[in-house]
């Protein structure tokens, strides 16, 4: 029998010390963990790779402090301080969420939280422990459930400024304790943003609720849902059918876990793997099907009924109980995202709150911006629609035109308009976009509209010159060219011509070349757009063949007008001295060019020489630029514009400020050094003025030869008159700001 051997001074230990040493005794004799309760030692668990939760006892701790960890003053972490109601007066237990700045430690010591100028040194008694664990530690030692925790906890990580980290985290607590309750089957989302997803549950209550939704972070969300019958659960769960409302955006295909607080504590509802999820257009109508079978109770009901009015790709305004139609004569939409839409919204008893163009989640409100149009045909094609369309005081004003800007998601999704009423009901418009640049539409749309309408102050200034001013297009370049004839690799001399889509003006301007017997040999470039020169292409083979002419067809990219053909045809002139002439100029006797030329080399070919420009009626179109002084400012003028063309008799050759694209000499590598033409003009006026200006300041400077005389009739069409004036507008408005502060400059140098 072994010796027993009894040590004086030593004391047994009981549950009790274990206890305040942060250790139990379990049924197998292994130390089970305990929150310390003597306010001097902690434990913890490591929620993420840089985050732990700290649990012990101690005062009144402020909600934000600097923590010390194993007494390293360069390992610190910011602490989150959670206090938790205690049985005790002088202290009480507290959650401390530490972010690290770096990976959690391997071995969690001791922690130091300073507060008040003081430290506040605890030991690592345990730890660190599962989070269940955890959670269970605290609420032994708190009278406090582990769901009454867990919100504290989420509380405090979405109080104040809530970061992706803190929401993580929140997620992290709510899926240690959410229990599963159900799936989400059915998922989609609407253009205004908000969700509607469908599926069954145990416990989610019918009405609003605040939920947590789960898309890899933690996003809080209002959800507005109604309970059905699901008879395939045998009566163990209902169907559900809802809203959500998220506080920002999310996408439907990333959204994992919807978080709810039930009665009896947190519940997970996830979405299926093989969930359907549901196009914004198809979602509607799901809900109208699933109406009858959803319950009265709760709030969920109304939001729902709303929810299936939406836009479904079907036309509403026209079911409406109230005299509110709406038409669309013209819509399109421009390659640099502005929409331009003309029609008209009958309303004469203003029922109508707004109207909005929607695409996709995009939106702009068009009431508040658009120009009112008078439309007497529309009053009288609805007039037994309501009295106020009767008589003699009938409204006539129904019609609207609005531009707006910014809008390119309409070139992607299928837009609409939605007329909201004051009673809260939506109607729906589709509208069929066209697609094309922003000149080209509002050329469409002048030409459609009467010339008094379009031509009022208020439309050019409020709908047009905004997106004009704000539209830039790419530099025009060469696709391709094509030599028809003998077109010599080199030339002294060539002749550039920018086209549009008047084939007329051509099959004229060819002949007049050909027959000058000065011109012989003279290599010709024909400059358009791909599409105008492949519908012109066979007419310039035939009068080339016919003539045996030497043409350089030239197919370009980006080409709005005629100065920018021209200026992507210089590229491809086969000489150094080009002569850039507008296909709608014609010279009025052969032998035109030779005093130009003549002029041009008697400057060295440093140099533009332009000649004089007259209407078809003998009156002067452009005869000279010059910069003049009115009223202590600098001002450009013409000063021969509008005279007979006698007045010019005897004038000789003279150097101006600013000259004219419409027929010059330049050296070929002139424009492209200076900048080109510039990009904000819409017409060729301002658009051709702002580049010899560019070309004077580069160091060439513009002559005017008098002697010689061209033709460029004005355009007599009513449309092209209305688009000039709009044009005109916001060009001069362009070119006055661009230049008016360099005149004095300018005429300094002339």
């Amino acid at each position: 029998m072994e010796q027993v051997v009894t040590l004086e001074g030593a004391q047994k230990l009981t549950g009790t010390n274990l206890e305040q040493r942060g250790i139990a005794p379990g049924a197998s004799g292994q130390p089970v963990p305990v929150l310390p309760l003597d306010g001097r030692s902690v434990v913890y668990t490591v929620l993420d790779h840089d985050t732990v939760i700290v649990a012990g006892v101690g005062e009144n701790f402020a909600p934000n402090l600097p923590a010390v960890l194993n007494d390293d003053p360069s390992d610190t972490a910011q602490a989150t301080m959670v206090m938790l109601s205690g049985n005790t007066q002088k202290s009480a237990p507290f959650l401390a969420i530490l972010f690290l700045h770096s990976a959690a430690p391997s071995k969690l010591e001791r922690v130091t939280f300073r507060a008040k100028g003081h430290a506040h040194p605890y030991t690592v008694k345990y730890g660190p422990v599962e989070f269940d664990t955890f959670a269970k530690l605290v609420t032994d030692a708190a009278p406090q459930s582990e769901t009454s925790v867990v919100d504290k906890l989420i509380d405090v990580l979405f109080s104040g400024k809530t970061e992706a980290k803190s929401q993580q985290l929140a997620a992290k607590l709510v899926g240690h304790v959410a229990r599963r309750d159900g799936f989400v089957e059915m998922i989609g989302q609407f253009d205004e943003g908000d969700i509607y997803v469908q599926g069954w549950s145990k416990e989610l209550p019918a009405g609003n609720n605040r939920v947590f939704v789960f898309d890899g972070s933690l996003n809080v969300a209002d959800f507005s849902c109604c309970l059905f019958e699901r008879k395939d659960t045998g009566g163990k769960a209902a169907g559900f059918s809802g809203i959500l409302d998220p506080g920002e955006p999310l996408a439907t295909s990333s959204i994992r876990n919807l978080f709810f607080r039930g009665r009896s504590g947190w519940n997970k509802v996830d979405v299926h793997d093989k969930r359907t999820i549901s196009t914004a257009r198809a979602l509607p109508g799901q809900i109208r099907a699933l109406l009858p079978r959803l319950g009265v109770a709760g709030d969920g009901r109304s939001r729902l009924e709303t929810a299936a009015q939406r836009f479904d790709g079907r036309e509403t305004v026209s079911e409406l109980d109230v005299p509110v139609r709406v038409g669309i004569d013209f819509c399109a939409a421009t390659n640099t995202g502005e929409v331009i839409l003309c029609g008209w919204l009958l309303n004469p008893e203003d029922h109508v709150d707004a109207v909005h163009l929607r695409a996709g989640n995009t939106f702009a409100r068009l009431d508040e911006t658009w120009t009112s149009l008078n439309r007497p045909d529309v009053t009288k094609a609805f007039e037994d629609l309501s009295p106020f369309l009767r008589g003699a005081g009938g409204q006539n004003r129904h019609g609207f035109l609005v531009c707006v800007g910014e809008l390119d998601t309409c070139l992607k999704e299928k837009p609409y308009l939605e007329i909201i009423l004051k009673d809260g009901r939506s109607a729906y418009a589709p509208l069929a976009l066209g697609q094309t640049t922003l000149r080209s539409a509002l050329r469409r749309l002048v030409a459609g509209l009467d010339p008094a309408v379009a031509s009022e102050t208020d439309i050019i200034e409020r709908q047009f010159l905004p997106i004009l001013g704000t539209a830039v297009s790419p530099e025009p370049s060469v696709a391709d060219f094509l030599d028809i004839g003998a077109v010599p690799e080199t030339a002294s001399r060539s002749i550039v011509v920018g086209l549009d889509g008047a084939v007329e003006k051509i099959r004229t301007l060819l002949p007049i070349l050909a027959l000058d017997p000065f011109l012989r040999g003279t290599p010709i470039v024909l400059s358009a757009s791909s599409s105008v020169l492949s519908e012109q292409l066979q007419e310039i083979k035939r009068i080339a063949t016919l003539y045996g002419m030497a043409v350089r067809t030239v197919a370009a990219r980006n080409v709005e007008d005629k100065l920018d053909a021209l200026q992507a045809g210089m590229e491809t002139a086969p000489s150094d001295m080009v002569v850039c002439l507008n296909s709608s100029v014609v010279p009025l006797v052969p032998g035109w060019l030779e005093p130009l030329v003549s002029a041009y080399q008697e400057r060295e070919g440093s140099c533009l020489v332009t000649p004089t420009i007259l209407y078809e009626d003998d009156t002067i179109r452009w005869a000279g630029t010059w910069i003049d002084k009115e009223g202590g400012s600098h001002v450009l003028k013409q000063h021969y514009v509008g005279y007979p063309r006698r007045t010019l008799l005897g004038a000789e050759s003279c150097e101006v400020v600013a000259s004219t694209f419409d027929c010059c000499v330049l050296p070929k590598s002139a424009l492209p050094e200076s900048g080109g033409f510039a990009r904000s003009y819409l017409g060729t006026d301002e658009k051709g003025m702002d580049a010899t200006l560019k070309l004077r300041r580069w160091g060439l400077k513009s002559y005017w030869v008098p002697q010689v005389e061209m033709v460029h009739p004005e355009d007599g069409r009513g449309s092209e008159r209305l688009w000039n004036k709009i044009v005109g507008q916001h060009d001069r408005s362009q070119f006055e700001r661009t230049w008016t502060t360099s005149f004095a400059g300018l005429k300094e140098t002339s």
